[in-house]
């Protein structure tokens, strides 16, 4: 079984609340899974799984949320070349049609720089994240048959 890690930065909770069904969804596709929050890990430690599936949510004018930043400021080709990865994240279109989502386009991007194939679209969760869990799951299926 191939191993996946799943992290997420989450200021309210809706991004670790997305991280769960996205969890099980991999778990259903048959991928062993770490869940960490993003405070708890270096991108060192992304060289011991297959597959690497980010969540963030976006803040202010497109913006990382904060405990992200460090994280993605460490992101390398040595920790993310050859890796197969996803991302996810919450956000509001309605309160920021301009900026919805920035932050899984940011991240997609710079895993795409260091070297990492992106197995399936990204999933942008749009308002009240309770009710896109089945949506996470089936996403997080689909990420693991592809990875």
């Amino acid at each position: 079984m191939s191993k996946a890690i799943v992290i997420f930065g989450s200021t309210m909770g809706n991004t670790e609340t997305l991280a769960a069904s996205v969890v099980e969804g991999l778990k259903e596709g048959g991928k062993e899974v770490t869940l960490k929050n993003v405070t708890d890990v270096k991108v060192e430690e992304l060289k011991d799984y297959e597959l690497v599936v980010l969540g963030c949510s976006t803040w202010g004018l497109g913006e990382l949320q904060d405990d992200f930043i460090g994280f993605y400021d460490t992101m390398n080709a040595d920790a993310i070349n050859g890796k197969k990865a996803a991302v996810f994240g919450p956000g509001d279109s309605g309160m920021y049609p301009d900026n919805f989502c920035d932050a899984v386009t940011i991240i997609e991007k710079k895993l795409e720089e260091c070297g990492a194939t992106i197995v399936e679209d990204c999933l942008k969760v749009d308002g009240d994240v309770d009710d896109a869990l089945d949506e996470a799951k089936t996403w997080g299926v689909n990420v693991a048959k592809n990875a």
